[in-house]
């Protein structure tokens, strides 16, 4: 599974106050399952809720839910095509300017097996059609900061 290691490598390009406090930017795996059949075919595929916590955000959350769905787009975008459900998350307030953000990804990935010698099998994750280089200026096209109402919000200015 690759996935997780690069969207926390998007939002830390942004929101670099999470790479500094990675105890703040949790993700786990749920309801995981691996998809295989039997077939001459060997490879299989990974489906799983990749969930997101960041703990304590002090920022705008919308820049948090921006830079998810430009990394979607690179990574996972049939969560963003016509007739998809949509992104769950939830939101604790902790105060008048912090929260908790909590965001559900439903995740897949595709593995491919090939035989190699004397027994050996190769397995290779099957790369997105564009991928995600985990540089700010590839979460999107020419994406260096987002600001909202004037002011710059990602990365911060002191940053």
């Amino acid at each position: 599974m690759k996935k997780p290691d690069l969207l926390r490598a998007a939002i830390t390009a942004l929101l670099p106050e999470l790479g500094r406090d990675p105890d703040r930017l949790a993700m786990w795996v749920e309801k995981g399952k691996v998809i295989a059949r039997q077939g001459a075919q060997r490879g299989f595929a990974w489906e799983y809720d990749l969930i997101v916590l960041i703990s304590g955000f002090a920022g705008e959350p919308d820049v948090i839910m921006f830079t998810v769905c430009e990394w979607l787009r690179a990574q996972q975008p049939d969560l963003l095509a016509s007739g998809a459900e949509g992104i769950p998350f939830e939101v604790d307030i902790l105060d008048a300017g912090t929260v908790d953000v909590q965001i559900t990804l439903s995740l897949s990935e595709a593995v491919t097996a090939m035989p190699g010698d004397a027994g050996r099998w190769n397995l290779a994750t099957v790369e997105q059609a564009v991928p995600l280089i985990p540089e700010i200026s590839q979460i999107g096209p020419g994406l260096t900061s987002i600001w909202v109402d004037g002011q710059q919000v990602a990365p911060h200015p002191l940053d």
